[in-house]
């Protein structure tokens, strides 16, 4: 159980992310004080912006990429609806030293960008029955 609660930790920025562009709510920037994965990409402790590509589509893209422009990453994601919140945010999962992102929501928004997640090849185990 101990194991199960610290792999499915979640971990939420919010001091440093503000919400730019207010118009069209498509744009954040946030400060994140340590390494993540987007996908299959690892992205190293900074500042960033984070960008909806395609705003009107129902499966939108967020292109993450450092203020520095060393770093960028591009996730597909699908909308939650929850409720809105004040300030913008970055949810990531904690597994062990590593983290991952996983959601973001811009201020005043009521759909949170969860990124979709890989499906993960499994084995089948066959036990023969006595």
């Amino acid at each position: 159980m101990k194991r199960f609660l610290n792999i499915s930790l979640i971990v939420i920025v919010f001091a440093s992310v503000l919400a730019i562009n207010a118009h069209a709510q498509t744009k954040m920037t946030a400060t994140v004080p340590f390494a993540f994965d987007v996908g299959k990409t690892t992205l190293p402790a900074g500042r960033y912006t984070i960008t909806v590509l395609n705003p009107s589509s129902d499966r939108k893209a967020l292109q993450i990429r450092s203020m520095n422009g060393r770093s960028s990453a591009v996730v597909l994601t699908t909308g939650i609806i929850r409720h809105a919140s004040d300030n913008a945010k970055l949810v990531f999962e904690h597994y062990g030293d590593r983290y991952v992102f996983a959601q973001a929501q811009l201020a005043g928004d009521e759909t949170t960008l969860a990124a979709l997640k890989p499906k993960k090849k499994s084995s089948l185990v066959a036990i023969v029955a006595e």
